[in-house]
């Protein structure tokens, strides 16, 4: 992966996460510190960004389904 590189934060996960967030893509695997800047590929940022926005949508959605309930 020879590709331009930005800067990321991965934020801090609770005292039970895991100190690193794990990213692979097509092979090759990057192991990145919670709670610092990181340089990465545009390609690993992108899959950070659409892994988080994945994780909103799933607890909003579960949030819904909680208070439809009511």
């Amino acid at each position: 992966m020879s590709e331009k590189r930005v800067e990321v934060f991965v934020p801090r996960g609770s005292d039970r996460a895991d100190p690193n967030l794990f990213v692979g893509i097509n092979g090759v695997n990057f192991l990145l510190p919670r709670g610092k800047k990181s340089m990465v590929p545009e390609t690993v940022a992108a899959e950070i960004k659409r892994s988080e926005l994945a994780s909103d949508r799933f607890f909003e959605s579960m949030d819904s389904m909680k208070n439809s309930g009511n």
